[in-house]
């Protein structure tokens, strides 16, 4: 019963995943955590480990710190994977299958996906986008300033340019009285086309810090991007039906 119970649970997250690559914690002040998605570029491998600190100050000075990890791969061929405590993805663009890895019960929630198969299309830096107060801030949403260049340097060894923008969030949108200002300065790796180092200030307390650190431009072990065999398959149609598979699948 306990089994049956988790297996629904892992199609059901599996099923929000597909909507949305990114995975979502709530962090405080009801801000969000958003792990930069890793593009499937070919030619571009790395592995690296992917930091994020969401801060919030209060009146009287305390400090609340949500801390979230978070390993990354990409192989030359463009598959990626995103690896957490409770859950690993891996999205394996050659192939077009998407699978949602749950360690606890040792369940895989497997979705094919042919039509998303990888483009061979060259590294760019991301452009900025927010996570803030549960809204999602696109780039080209209304209330951004324009694009300030921060020039050039390296971290990690990893060469980086850097672009602040600003962005202003209108009185009301998430209940508040007054307008919001959030300051983005962002520092991203032409050559591999991810963040490398990210912050966000708010004009109310909440900020936060990503970075990514150990980063090894190589070949990530190729057994990364596969189900493990002692896995249980459970085959999750995109549109949210599903089909079972028996464990030795």
């Amino acid at each position: 019963m306990q089994r049956t119970a988790f297996t629904n649970l892992s199609v059901g997250i599996a099923v929000s995943l597909l909507v949305n690559l990114t995975s979502v914690a709530q962090a405080p002040g009801g801000d969000q955590d958003e792990t930069p998605e890793i593009k499937a570029v070919i030619g571009a491998p790395f592995s690296a480990v992917g930091i994020r600190e969401n801060v919030r100050v209060t009146s009287d000075g305390n400090r609340i710190v949500h801390k979230i990890t978070t390993g990354l791969y990409r192989d030359g061929q463009g598959r990626t994977r995103l690896e957490r405590e409770t859950i690993t993805v891996i999205n394996n663009k050659v192939t077009g299958e998407y699978d949602a890895l749950f360690p606890k019960g040792k369940v895989a929630s497997v979705a094919q996906r042919p039509y998303m198969k990888v483009v061979d299309t060259p590294a760019t830096p991301p452009e900025i986008t927010l996570a803030f107060g549960r809204k999602r801030i696109g780039p080209n949403d209304q209330g951004w300033s324009a694009p300030e260049s921060l020039g050039e340097k390296s971290i990690e060894g990893i060469h980086v340019v850097g672009t602040q923008k600003v962005y202003t969030m209108a009185a009301g949108r998430i209940g508040n009285q007054d307008p919001i200002t959030i300051t983005v300065q962002q520092w991203s790796s032409p050559e591999l086309g991810v963040i490398v180092d990210k912050t966000a200030s708010s004009s109310i307390g909440i900020s936060s810090h990503y970075q990514l650190t150990q980063i090894v431009q190589a070949e990530p072990d190729p057994a990364l991007f596969k189900v493990p065999v002692d896995y249980r398959k459970i085959l999750v149609k995109p549109r949210g039906g599903r089909e079972t598979t028996p464990s030795a699948y």
